[in-house]
């Protein structure tokens, strides 16, 4: 758990997104048993020398003493090495160095590899691997530790392996898994019901391990690609997904945020729906506002002491649960959520839902997309549309026309679920 000295360090204000890289110069750490790797890595990289401290070596035990006498940001491990694996070198990193983003670069394609290193690595990339590949990867790496102020809370969001789901989902998908004719539909609409799931899911279908061109959204497209087979293999076998144990925190229910984060995405949707979306922009919009939420189930399941005082807060004072997460850790869930998704690889549009759904970009210069209408939805839902709203947003997005009509739909949906904390 991460103690409360530690969030009253933290920075109060809101941070940018996408958040701005730091100047300083950042230290990766690449492991690799074949010398011929590391020269080439230091080849294709030598350009980048100016820009990160680097460092190459040849087995994991020499990467822990780096480790344990330097403060590296960003570790690089192939998987198959001698003496100690890629494995067992993740699992330590994870223990002594959870601050550190983990990153696989490997030419093993075995399933059963990959699926333990899901649980330790942020990313997964498949060797050969090009300089513009790497480099992204990386400096996407570096951009997530300056989207959280706070060391704590990067360390408990970079060691956590899974979010928790709710246990009536979570027996549901194990019972359907278990019958040898359940479809690929079946598994993909259970998961699309949880948020824990969903977002595991997402992490491992677009990592580069299965060979994907394109990006996955949804939990639907991602069980069809992987197969039932697969995802029975990771929710039976290497256990990345979690059961929810309830902790004593009056004012939040699981439960409730899942009822509530699946009417965000439906709300949102029938927004894209009335302006005449894509499906593309649908999908975003759908798993954007099931994910908008993220980071309330990070902070309350990890940190129950601490949202227990800022759920007393928000009650007492009468605001919005954001605002009380900000007093007591110095930033709010969305940031949170947002750290976390974008540190599993989950798609950018994505994660951009989670990181800004209660602070929307002004004045982009881009048509207003996913990210306004979850944020529309989600203050409808609440019931804090005139408060959260900017009624000049809407009007330059050329929606305000179409706002009743939302209002409407969103009291039906209302009557649907108790009243619950307003975010």
């Amino acid at each position: 758990m991460v103690g409360r000295t530690d969030f009253e360090t933290a920075q109060a204000a809101p941070l940018p997104w996408p958040a701005e890289r730091s100047r300083q110069t950042k230290r990766i750490l690449f492991v690799d048993d074949e010398p011929k790797v590391l020269e080439g890595l230091q080849r294709m990289l030598y350009s980048l020398r100016s820009e990160w401290q680097m460092e190459f070596v040849s087995s994991a035990p020499t990467a822990l003493q780096r480790m344990a006498e330097t403060e590296f940001d960003v570790l690089v491990t192939d998987i198959r090495m001698p003496e100690m694996s890629g494995i067992e070198l993740l699992t330590e990193v994870v223990e002594r160095h959870p601050q550190v983003i983990r990153l696989v670069l490997s030419g093993t394609v075995e399933l059963d590899l990959t699926l333990r290193s899901a649980a330790l690595a942020h990313q997964y990339m498949v060797k050969p691997c090009d300089a513009a590949t790497l480099r992204g990867k990386v400096d996407h790496a570096l951009n997530l530790r300056v989207m959280l102020g706070d060391p704590a809370l990067k360390r408990l969001i970079s060691r956590l392996p899974s979010l928790p789901s709710a246990p009536a989902i979570y027996l549901k998908l194990i019972e359907a898994l278990r019958s040898p004719d359940v479809s690929v539909r079946e598994i993909g609409a259970i998961i699309e019901q949880d948020i824990g799931m969903t977002a595991k899911i997402l992490q491992l279908v677009n990592s580069a391990f299965f060979g994907i061109t394109r990006r996955i959204v949804t939990p639907g497209e991602a069980v069809a690609y992987l197969g039932v087979d697969a995802v029975r293999a990771f929710t039976l076998s290497a256990s990345i997904f979690a059961q929810f144990h309830p902790k004593d925190l009056p004012g939040f229910s699981l439960e409730e945020l899942q009822d509530h984060s699946l009417k965000v995405g439906a709300l949102a949707a029938e927004i894209g729906t009335t302006l005449g979306w894509s499906k593309s922009a649908m999908n975003d919009t759908f798993v954007g506002g099931l994910l908008h939420d993220a980071g309330k189930l990070v902070l309350a399941y990890n940190c129950p002491d601490q949202y227990r005082d800022a759920l007393t807060r928000a009650q007492q004072n009468h605001q919005p649960i954001r605002e009380a997460e900000r007093a007591v850790f110095g930033t709010s869930h969305a940031e949170v959520g947002g750290y976390l998704l974008w540190l599993w690889g989950v798609p950018d549009e994505v994660t951009e839902v989670a990181a800004t759904h209660h602070s929307p970009p002004a004045n982009s210069g881009q048509a207003p997309g996913p990210v306004l209408a979850v944020h529309v939805a989600d203050a409808l839902l609440n019931g804090r549309f005139d408060d959260d709203v900017n009624s000049d947003t809407l009007r330059a997005a050329g929606w305000l026309g179409h706002v009743d009509k939302w209002k409407a739909r969103s009291e039906q949906l209302r009557t649907e679920r108790q009243a619950g904390q307003p975010c």
